[in-house]
């Protein structure tokens, strides 16, 4: 027999929290089942508490029985030491998957998918910034909405309203500054910050941007789709919210539209409420 029990000096306080590290790293074996999804990580974890655990339990038995001290040795020091290794190294490659994955979804949820411009919601974070700013300086937005899209869906089908819009995105990109904000409002929709601006020049750049997409053809089956757009532009010269001013801009779009569309509104301080 290897095992030899004794009846004395046990150490009950030292017992007490070795039963405890090892019911709670036999618990942490236990719930390695719910990271199975990451193979990866997985092994490197589960086998990393397999070994703590090892160690622990011979920690542990040490207590009330006296062992041999290779047994001590491998499967105390030599074990606790290739099971804190393997945590740390699962443990660290699960942060670098983490923060691939958050780096990957923030990205998704900045850039539109089909422009590659940016989202309403990284807009939206973008134009809150800029108005809770101490020092905010005066800036425009235009938003744009092409004309008669759904015919342009209906008669060329729906491919073809994705190349009309991508190629109308690249030349907003033109268009503007490296400085501006150019983002995929919604379904046919665009939005731009425009930077240190004023009413002179929202609108000389919406008026830029209208010609440019007029002189648009975008080629399709041997079809060429013809593009037009209204603008509507607000420029921020009071405390207003981005409601606000989102709201501001939508109605000079709709006037834009109801002036006859290919049209570009652009409102002036004493028209904003």
């Amino acid at each position: 027999m290897w095992l030899f029990p004794i009846t004395y000096q046990i150490d009950l306080y030292s017992l007490f929290f070795g039963v405890l590290i090892t019911a709670t790293l036999l618990f942490s074996l236990i719930n390695m089942q719910k990271v199975k999804y990451n193979p990866h990580v997985y092994k490197y974890l589960m086998n990393g508490f397999f070994f703590l655990f090892l160690a622990m339990l011979t920690d542990t038995l040490d207590e009330v029985f006296i062992q041999p001290w290779l047994l001590g040795v491998l499967f105390e020091d030599i074990g606790q030491l290739i099971g804190f290794i393997l945590v740390i190294y699962g443990i660290s490659k699960w942060i670098a998957q983490n923060n691939a994955n958050t780096t990957k979804l923030k990205k998704i949820s900045e850039t539109d998918e089909l422009t590659q411009l940016s989202t309403r919601t990284h807009f939206n974070y973008q134009l809150t910034n800029l108005l809770v700013s101490p020092h905010i300086e005066t800036f425009s937005i235009l938003l744009i909405n092409i004309d008669n899209f759904k015919l342009t869906n209906e008669r060329y089908s729906q491919a073809a309203g994705d190349i009309v819009l991508k190629r109308l995105a690249n030349k907003l990109i033109d268009c503007v500054r490296k400085t501006d904000t150019v983002a995929r409002w919604g379904g046919e929709e665009f939005i731009i910050l425009l930077n240190n601006s004023n009413d002179d020049i929202a609108k000389q750049v919406a008026e830029t941007i209208r010609t440019n997409a007029e002189l648009l053809c975008v080629e399709f089956d041997q079809d060429i789709i013809n593009v037009t757009v209204s603008i509507g532009a607000v420029t921020y010269k009071d405390e207003l919210k981005s409601s606000e001013l989102i709201n501001s801009a939508e109605q000079c779009l709709s006037t834009a539209k109801q002036q006859g569309k290919n049209q570009v509104y652009v409102r002036v301080e004493a028209e904003i409420v």
